[in-house]
Order: structure tokens, then C-alpha cells, then sequence
């Protein structure tokens, strides 16, 4: 709690008023200073009750897409994980509520919350939180791809004079992720659209080995995998790829030239994985030195889009590429782990080719991008 100007001159005027009726002999001058005073310390004292009491936050309340949002193509069916209250894409524009409220189910106040937002911030404040806590909405946006994060969040409160102030940081975890944008690639898309209402997908009836469920009753006991059931303490079986599903990498690289065209990398890469998933497929993506898309979140869009929506701001990890017969690579410059990783996968017969953000050639099959987007026909 740091004192203001206004105690200063508080004090000054309480000593003033004291010495002046000690010369001047005038009885009540004296109680005047004395008063003063004794209301700067009360107000020491309501400052510091006032903040013990007091709590903030922030909350994502809406959403509101922007024009060429790919919101309104995204299947009703893939909005049951989808995340609340609404997917946030870059360009959107999203309304944060700001929250007060108090621990003790008492009246505070004054309070006050701001919050910053890369290029913007927010904040707003009262002269009383009442029991029930206080809000307020706040508009922000455009959004840039990327975590939605406040960068921080301070509760300011004081006294109702203004004597003292107390300035508090506020723990604040991602409001949300700003994903890529995307549109289908694909040459024909009402043949693509075809495709993935008559392919079904059902795991654990193939061969390639895609990860361990909880057991459940009639499942094969050849299935069962014992050593991981014997770490967890219960019961669990493999599950293993559906027979044909197509297995997609996208191979990104870990340092982009720039934030645009990083963000042009992620709307591609996003978009080949729109195409992937929509047939039925599974998407892997993998970035050197950068945590890897996890096995469960590779069927997810949501997932995809997340990781997308992160890079490159991601744990480090080493991990080696995928092993796969299908892999495209996105990159900004012709040299680069992710296109080595590509001719790897080239000489072991993979399908392979890549997407080119800028300028320069390429010795492997390639298509060139600018950074406008949607991208020109």
C-alpha cells in the first residue's frame, strides 16, 4: 500500500491548521488539526481492510465472428468439443468481462481492474462492489492468432479520499486461443464433402497402433496391454488405427521470418488439416524442437487448430518426425529442419510436398503463397 499526494497535503494542512491556532489561541483550530489527522488514519486503516477483501478477474463472454470467419463451414457436429463459449478465430472480435467481487460477502470500494492486451487494454472501476460482486463487459478486437492472454491484470483499490492506494497483480490464465484461419484446398470440394459422409471412421479394428483405453466389458483379452495396466492399476486394451484411414504430417518449422507470415503458415497448415479431417483422417503436426501434437488431439479440429493457434510459442521438446506415407511441409525460406525432414520421409516413399510463404525454389513439389489470405484464385 503506498501513501498518495493527497495524504501529503493532508498532513500539511492538519499541521498548518495546529500551529496556527497555537499562535492565534484559538481553541477549535486545534481539534480542526487534530481531526486531520486522526482522518488520514482512519482512512490508513479502511485502505487496508478494503483491499484484504477485495478479488478480480477476467472471463470470455462472447464472441463476434469477423467476415471470412470459417465458423459458419465447421459442421454442427464438431461444435460438441468445441471451446466455450464460442471458437475464437484471428480477426474476431470478442467481449471480456471484468470482474469484481469481495471474499467476505461485505460491501468494498473504490476498486478498480485494468488489464492489457498486446496493442490494447482494458480496464474499469467503482465506487462500491457490492455483495454480489460488480462487472463490466469490454469490447476488443481484431484478434491476432495466438493465445488470448491478459498481460497484467491489476486490482487497484484505496480509500474514499484518496490517501492511500494499493496496486495488486492478479493471476490470469489464457481467456483463449485465436486460431488460424482456414478454407479447403481441395480441388473439388463438393467430391471431398461426398467422401466424408460415406467414410466411417471406427477405431481399434486395424493394425497401426494408436494408443490405450480403459477396458470395457466384451473387449478381446488379447487386447488388454498389461504393463500399462499394471502402472495404473486397472484395466486397460490397445486401440489400434481403422484399416485405410488416411494418416496426414504437417511439418512445420520452428522459427518463421516473420509474425505474417507465421500466421499465413498456420492458416495453410490449418486448412490442409480442414481437408484431412473432414475425410475421415488423422492429422499429426510436428515442429522441431517444439512439443508435438498429442495423440488424442490429432482426430480433434479443435486440437489442430489449438496447437496451430500456439505456434511457434510452445514448449520445447525434441521429437523425431512422423513415420508417415503422407506428409506436406510448411516453410518461408528454402532451407529449413522441416523440408529435411520431408526428403526423409520423400526417400522411404512417402507422398510428400510443400507449401512456400515468399520467395525462392524449392527442389521438391511445392506451391507458392503470398501472405493475403483467403488466397487469390
Amino acid at each position: 500500500m503506498r501513501p498518495t499526494w493527497r495524504l501529503l497535503g493532508a498532513l500539511t494542512l492538519a499541521a498548518v491548521v495546529y500551529f496556527y491556532g497555537a499562535t492565534s489561541e484559538v481553541a477549535w483550530l486545534f481539534l480542526f488539526g487534530l481531526l486531520l489527522a486522526g482522518l488520514a488514519a482512519a482512512m490508513y486503516l479502511y485502505a487496508r481492510w478494503n483491499a484484504a477483501g477485495l478479488e478480480g478477474g477476467l472471463r470470455l463472454v462472447e464472441v463476434v465472428s469477423a467476415e471470412g470467419s470459417p465458423v459458419a463451414e465447421v459442421p454442427e457436429r464438431e461444435f460438441a468439443d468445441a471451446p466455450l463459449p464460442a471458437p475464437v478465430f484471428e480477426r474476431d472480435t470478442v467481449r471480456i468481462e471484468l470482474q469484481l467481487s469481495v471474499a467476505d460477502g461485505s460491501g468494498r470500494g473504490p476498486a478498480r481492474i485494468s488489464s492489457g492486451f498486446g496493442a490494447g487494454s482494458l480496464e474499469t472501476g467503482t465506487g462500491l462492489v457490492p455483495a454480489s460482486g460488480w462487472s463490466a463487459v469490454r469490447e476488443l478486437g481484431p484478434i491476432p492468432r495466438g493465445p488470448l492472454a491478459a498481460e497484467g491484470t491489476v486490482l487497484e483499490s484505496g480509500d474514499p479520499l484518496g490517501l492511500f492506494r494499493t496496486r495488486r497483480r492478479v493471476p490470469q490464465e489464457d481467456l483463449a486461443v485465436a486460431f488460424p484461419l482456414f478454407a479447403s484446398l481441395a480441388d473439388n470440394r463438393l467430391v471431398r464433402e461426398v467422401e466424408s459422409q460415406l467414410t466411417v471412421v471406427r477405431s481399434g479394428h486395424g493394425t497401426d497402433l494408436y494408443g490405450v483405453r480403459e477396458y470395457r466389458s466384451g473387449d478381446p483379452l488379447r487386447r488388454i496391454h498389461w504393463r500399462n495396466s499394471a502402472r495404473r492399476g486397472e484395466l486397460v486394451v490397445r486401440e489400434f488405427e481403422p484399416p485405410g484411414q488416411r494418416i496426414l504430417a504437417l511439418l512445420l518449422d520452428r522459427d518463421p521470418a516473420s509474425p505474417e507470415s507465421a500466421d499465413q503458415i498456420a492458416r495453410l497448415a490449418a486448412s490442409e488439416a480442414w481437408d484431412c479431417l473432414r475425410a475421415g483422417g488423422r492429422v499429426l503436426i510436428w515442429a522441431p524442437g517444439l512439443e508435438p501434437l498429442s495423440a488424442p488431439a490429432s482426430r480433434s479440429l479443435w486440437g489442430v487448430l489449438e496447437w496451430l493457434g500456439r505456434w511457434p510459442r510452445l514448449t520445447a521438446e525434441d521429437s523425431e518426425p512422423p513415420r508417415v506415407m503422407d506428409a506436406v511441409a510448411f516453410t518461408d525460406h528454402v532451407g529449413g529442419p522441416c523440408l529435411e525432414a520431408l526428403r526423409e520421409l520423400r526417400e522411404h516413399g512417402a507422398a510428400t510436398r510443400a507449401w512456400l510463404v515468399g520467395e525462392g525454389e524449392l527442389d521438391l513439389p511445392f506451391s507458392r503463397a503470398g501472405l493475403e489470405w483467403p488466397l487469390p484464385e
